[in-house]
């Protein structure tokens, strides 16, 4: 992953209780250190609430890329 790509929860994300909040939502990879224990830093915009710019650092295996949607043009 890089910054600037498109990501969501994965499972693993999903089941972590600190990440409730960022359940359905989709977020921007804003920094990456690869030295950490959390490795990148997203900024999350929920499903339901508002967004905060705020930046929540997460590990690899809690993220996922997000894919385009087949119904786009």
């Amino acid at each position: 992953m890089k910054v600037g790509d498109l990501v969501e929860l994965s499972a693993k994300g999903r089941s972590v209780k600190a990440n409730h909040k960022y359940l359905g939502g989709v977020g921007i990879v804003m920094k990456v250190w690869k030295t950490g224990y959390y490795d990148y830093g997203v900024r999350f915009f929920p499903k339901k609430g508002i967004a905060r710019n705020k930046m929540s650092w997460f590990k690899r295996y809690e993220l996922k890329k997000c894919k385009a949607d087949k119904k786009c043009p």
